[in-house]
């Protein structure tokens, strides 16, 4: 396999590596870093069989980290970006609004405790296999059992109707359900078994050619692929008949690009000034929902300090995101002030979001006096022989996070805070997010992940509502936007919601994220969709319409 250094006239990357080329490949980049890697040595590992102007239309890239459980949907792959190998009932278009992928209908009941789902016909897996409602019905069903990544405890039971037609039936009355349809791809029943992440076999436009673990996965296109709709962009047969998918961190796939080595990659903000000065990329600016913010523990037996309202929006006021936008991200984010800025379910910008520092600064110290807390000697504010200060923990060898969590307790020692930034592991952190604060990534296109993070009935589960965070006048809001006939419906109480979490600051959101990636001159992404949470996968989405635009 050959890296070429591309030009506006050069062709994709002629064929893929072997697994001992792939692990040579590994071996340069870890002893040249951020050096140069000379295009030349890659002559010695081009087979001498491979063609560049007859082979296939291979794609070099780097997208986002390798996932843990391997290419399975039960565990979690696919739920935020083109699960690529397999398919799943919907899809979300541009618009935001569903689509069918294997689904050729679906419809909900008058008391909206079941839906009822039809499978497009002759449908097929890359084995030659058959898809069916069986398949849908299992799939679910597993998805239940593992109890991973896609909530479905409200699911009562999935059955098979007929052989093209599935029903779903619900404890509750969840419009939301409408979301797990469009994210929880198909898995063959006859074939699934522990193993399936590392070997899978799916309905969706690419199969797996090879996997080498922590270097890169081959996919091919899928000969069965059926498209919903070739008229449909998004659903048309894929234009590269290879993918290559190399595994690489942030230092590393910068140096690729900077070599040529890749036609396509997830590129960190503070590398794109420098690659795009070169001139050999296109940058993609891709706006996002991805966002981070700060999850504070709310009760008091937790944390006495983080517990009172007070800090927290006095924390919340004198953040400049703006600041953090323009000096740490170089513009390549906007300010985030809910857990879903700009959809419909979006909360509001708070009326002093337009104040002065100065103002924010006088607001906070107000807030905070009358509520006990005054300034030390050394400056830090005191109540009780307590004093502000708290950890803030991030994740270790996130460069995103670890600026963003010094930037925001230089800017709350302004008004008094002593905030301490701790790096570690998820795992040392989920030990201490109930009793000190957290600065977490989330982001969806689905409303659920509101009631995730803020339904008092997920308080401590997992990741989500960390803080044990619970506010009836919310929870109602919630159950309510389930209830309702209609998305558009619900959307009235989500936004009720987000008016009473606003007043109740669970959270201080901070940025929504641009996903930037640097392409080939040549490589034309469409027009790519909003993305969620997770940089570099969720490019995929609209992967049916890119294109190789030079001859």
């Amino acid at each position: 396999m050959l890296f070429l250094s591309f030009s506006n006239k050069s062709n994709p990357a002629p064929d893929t590596l072997s697994s001992q080329q792939a692990t040579t490949l590994i071996k340069h980049r870890r002893l040249l870093g951020l050096g140069v890697l000379l295009c030349a040595s890659w002559f010695a590992l081009l087979p001498s069989s491979v063609d560049a102007a007859d082979s296939p239309k291979p794609l070099v890239m780097v997208l986002g980290a390798e996932p843990d459980g391997g290419f399975d949907p039960i565990l979690g792959w696919g739920r935020y970006n083109n699960p690529l190998i397999q398919s799943a009932l919907l899809r979300r278009s541009g618009g935001g609004e569903f689509i069918g992928d294997i689904a050729s209908d679906w419809t909900l009941s008058p008391d909206r405790l079941k839906w009822t789902v039809t499978l497009r016909p002759n449908l097929v897996f890359s084995d030659g296999s058959p898809l069916n409602a069986e398949d849908v019905a299992f799939t679910f069903e597993q998805a239940r059992k593992a109890a991973g990544m896609q909530d479905l405890s409200n699911l009562v039971k999935v059955e098979q109707e007929s052989e093209l037609q599935v029903e779903f039936t619900l404890k509750q009355a969840d419009i939301g359900f409408i979301d797990t349809l469009a994210e929880l791809a198909i898995v063959p029943s006859d074939s699934y078994g522990p193993d399936y992440g590392q070997h899978p076999i799916g309905s969706g436009p690419y199969k797996m050619r090879r996997w080498d673990k922590g270097q890169q996965l081959i996919l091919e296109a899928n000969p069965k692929y059926q498209s919903a709709d070739p008229d449909n962009p998004l659903l048309k047969k894929p234009f590269f008949d290879k993918l290559v998918i190399v595994f690489a961190d942030e230092d590393s796939r910068f140096a690729m690009l900077r070599t040529g080595q890749l036609q396509l990659s997830a590129l960190a903000p503070r590398y794109a000034d420098a690659l795009m000065a070169q001139g050999n990329y296109r940058l993609w600016s891709q706006t996002s929902v991805d966002n981070r913010g700060i999850a504070w523990p709310m009760r008091a037996e937790d944390n006495p300090v983080t517990s009172e309202l007070a800090v927290r929006q006095a924390f919340d006021m004198v953040i400049d995101r703006q600041q953090l936008v323009d000096n740490l991200l170089g513009g390549y984010a906007r300010p985030a002030w809910s857990i879903a800025d700009d959809l419909p379910w979006g909360g509001a910008v708070p009326d002093w979001a337009d104040w002065q520092m100065k103002q924010r600064l006088l607001k906070a110290s107000e807030l905070l006096a009358n509520a006990g807390w005054l300034p030390g000697a050394d400056g830090i504010r005191e109540k009780d022989g307590q004093r502000l200060t708290f950890p803030l923990y991030y994740l270790a060898g996130d460069s995103i996070r670890e600026q963003l969590a010094l930037a925001s307790a230089q800017m709350a020692r302004m008004a008094g805070f002593q905030v301490e930034p701790k790096a570690d592991s998820w795992e040392n952190i989920y030990r201490v997010m109930h009793q000190a604060p957290v600065l977490f990534g989330f982001g969806s296109l689905s409303a659920n992940e509101m009631a995730l993070v803020y339904d008092s009935r997920n308080a401590g589960k997992g990741y989500f509502n960390s803080g044990y965070y619970q506010n009836p006048l919310v929870d109602k809001a919630l159950e309510k936007a389930r209830e309702a006939d209609s998305v558009e419906t619900a959307i009235a109480f989500w936004q009720q919601a987000q008016q009473q979490i606003s007043r109740d600051v669970p959270w201080s959101w901070l940025v929504n994220l641009q996903h930037l990636y640097a392409a080939n001159p040549c490589l034309d992404l469409g027009q790519p969709l909003v993305e969620p949470h997770g940089h570099g996968w969720p490019i995929t989405n609209n992967i049916n319409q890119w294109r190789w635009q030079c001859p």
